[in-house]
């Protein structure tokens, strides 16, 4: 999980996920997002040691982070577009541990 987030943070398309969106800058966005999810909040969580007992949970809550973004903002904006660049690249990092047969490690 943590080799899968530094490749995450590492991106280019990270910048807009890397903090939780300030309710200062974006008034409405709790409003909408109901379950908000952000890089900073998965890195507590998997150091943490004890949230995520499986890659799953871990995956899961990256989706939502994606999912959140486009729910949020329309196709046509950056955070959107860096969304769905970023969830590419990190189904490629999934998708290339399994073919190694690599177990990837909390």
């Amino acid at each position: 999980m943590r080799s899968l987030l530094k490749a995450m943070h590492d991106h280019p398309d990270a910048w807009p996920f890397k903090e939780p969106v300030d309710a200062r800058d974006v008034p409405d966005y709790y409003d909408i997002v109901k379950n908000p999810m952000d890089l900073k909040t998965l890195s507590k969580r998997v150091e943490s040691e004890q949230y995520y007992v499986t890659l799953d949970m871990f995956v899961a809550d990256v989706r939502r982070m994606f999912a959140n973004a486009r729910a949020y903002n329309s196709p046509d904006t950056i955070y959107y577009k860096c969304s769905t660049r970023l969830e590419a690249h990190l189904s490629n990092k999934l998708q290339a541990g399994l073919q190694s047969g690599i177990k990837i490690q909390p």
